[in-house]
């Protein structure tokens, strides 16, 4: 387990707190007060620091300075802190000593696999739900996004010692799935020259024509003469079947492998609905009106949109409704599948649904904390027409699969995760496909490709990092390298805290920076042997991290370019 920089000066600083609670008579709660550890925007004022004394002041009724310098002169001696000063108007800044920062060279090297990764969420077992697109046509960009980011949460999670189970969620219980059923079944018959009329509500695109030339090509005309409907009920099974088999295809393409792929219609199937149901009947919030089964309560009646007769959880025809499906299957999960946490990744305009199930599932006796979501906002295509030139386009969606084939797989993830998901995201096709240093997914890969050449040069020339004094990193450049490289560890709790992969991106760039310019003004393998194996011990670490970052971003990590 890694414990990383910012926790260590957080102890030093909480310790350094307590002592002076207990030399100064400061009361107990001043020890409640949260310490909280910040870089400062000015390198020149340390390496970490904490505002904790401006805090204190009120409670205290003492000038946050002379707070600030007590906790100074109380910070437990470290071999890691050179220094630690008070400055106004109440920080605390430290700083590192360069002596142990360097040191920290061999330790990440030496840590391997290790490095970064932790046992603060073992025991946990965790599901994370993403993509879940609607299984009545092919994959497209429109809610591609979550597949990465729920990707690299499930990743990180895993990274600190969860139990995680990635799932896709099939919508096949709805009354979607019967109009492409319909939709299917008309094709059908038009593919034994029946003339047709798709309804409004049918599905038009040429991929409906495609599956019901695949089911007439495995079938021929055995259900030819079975009237519409019974077609429609015949077909609409099949046709998910080969819509989830198309997912699972290009979701591999996109490196997202899911543990289950957990169909709706089961849980329809197997009474747990009604059971659903039946329990929220008995706990006083179901009412039914002509028959339609709402969910109803004083702040589901308050936040429901003007024009809405209730949270319709069953229709009058009883066709289950999305609300009530998706209230049973978050049940299932954290009740009977026995998950500790579900984390949704949910597209935009789903605000209004998760407010709905954030009232729900309480209800049923669900503690909000098991129930998270991100919301992502949409992508925004950038010179589009560098796609169209290398894949095809319907005249309704780009398809995800069109992307993966221009652009390859390890691009689009980064591409995909290069801003917060609350953000929309500019998607820069004509920049994707370059491979040069414009690109930052090619730019990072080949800070990995780089490091990887110059440790095969040292190697022909009977040169390794074996026996590596890294005392002897004292460049500026080499200090401020191994500092970037302590902050993955924090880094990962980061993404942890505020669910925001997107951090990965904006650090990986900042390191393969770092390095690119590192190595354009220090000679690694040079005439000097005990510095080049110092060197080699850095330019190690730097691979090692980059090799963790990508790996958590599902992007490969080549030794050649």
């Amino acid at each position: 387990m890694t414990t990383s920089a910012r926790d260590t000066i957080a102890s030093a600083f909480q310790a350094a707190v307590d002592r002076a609670a207990a030399d100064l008579a400061w009361p107990d709660d001043a020890k409640t007060v949260p310490v909280a550890i910040e870089r400062p925007a000015d390198p020149a004022n340390g390496d970490f620091a904490t505002s904790v004394a401006l805090r204190l002041a009120k409670p205290l009724k003492k000038p946050p300075m002379a707070i600030a310098e007590a906790i100074r002169d109380r910070v437990p001696p470290s071999e890691m802190v050179a220094s630690v000063e008070a400055a106004k108007p109440g920080f605390v800044n430290v700083r590192l000593s360069d002596a142990w920062v360097a040191r920290q060279a061999e330790a990440i090297a030496a840590a391997g696999a290790s490095y970064g990764r932790s046992t603060r969420l073992a025991g946990k077992r965790i599901q994370v739900e993403y993509i879940s697109a609607n299984p009545t046509g092919p994959m497209t960009v429109a809610n591609a996004r979550g597949g990465p980011i729920g990707d690299v949460l499930a990743n990180v999670l895993a990274f600190a010692g969860a139990d995680v189970q990635r799932e896709y969620y099939v919508e096949d219980g709805g009354t979607q799935v019967k109009r492409f059923g319909l939709s299917v079944a008309l094709r059908y018959r038009e593919l034994f020259g029946e003339s047709v009329e798709l309804p409004p509500d049918a599905y038009p695109g040429e991929d409906v024509g495609i599956v019901a030339s695949q089911i007439k090509e495995r079938h021929g005309d055995r259900y030819r003469d079975l009237p519409l409907e019974e077609q429609s009920k015949v077909f609409a099974p099949m046709a998910i079947d080969r819509v989830v088999a198309d997912a699972q295809r290009v979701t591999g393409k996109l490196g997202i492998h899911f543990d289950t792929w957990f169909k709706q219609s089961s849980l329809l199937e197997s009474g747990y609905l009604t059971e659903t149901i039946d329990e929220l009947r008995k706990r006083g919030v179901i009412v039914e009106r002509e028959s339609v089964i709402f969910f109803e309560t004083p702040e589901a009646v308050a936040l429901r949109r003007e024009g809405d007769e209730g949270w319709v959880l069953v229709d009058a025809q009883g066709d289950p409704k999305y609300l009530g499906t998706d209230i049973a299957y978050h049940r299932l999960c954290l009740e009977r599948r026995g998950f500790d946490l579900k984390l949704d990744i949910w597209g935009a305009n789903t605000e209004y649904h998760l407010a709905q199930m954030r009232i729900a599932l309480p209800t049923l006796g669900i503690d909000p904390a098991r129930f998270e979501v991100v919301i992502y906002q949409y992508v925004r295509f950038l010179h589009e027409g560098v796609l169209t030139r290398m894949g095809r386009r319907t005249g309704r969606f780009l398809l995800l699969e069109d992307v993966i084939d221009a652009i390859g797989k390890d691009v689009v993830r980064f591409f995909f995760l290069q801003a917060s998901a609350d953000r929309q995201l500019d998607f820069d096709f004509e920049l994707a496909v370059q491979q040069s240093n414009e690109n930052p997914a090619y730019y990072v890969q080949y800070a990995h490709a780089r490091i990887a050449s110059i440790l095969r040069t040292a190697a022909e020339r009977g040169l390794s990092s074996a026996g590596a004094d890294v005392t002897l990193l004292t460049a500026p450049a080499e200090i401020e390298l191994t500092k970037l490289l302590l902050r993955f560890p924090e880094l990962l709790d980061d993404v942890l805290e505020r669910r925001a992969p997107h951090l990965f991106t904006v650090y990986a760039v900042q390191l393969a920076g770092a390095f690119h310019s590192y190595y354009r003004d220090h000679r690694v393998v040079g005439d000097d042997a005990s510095l080049s194996r110092a060197r080699l011990r850095l330019v190690e670490a730097v691979q090692l991290t980059l090799k963790q970052l990508l790996g958590l971003l599902g992007i490969s990590s080549p030794d050649k370019m």
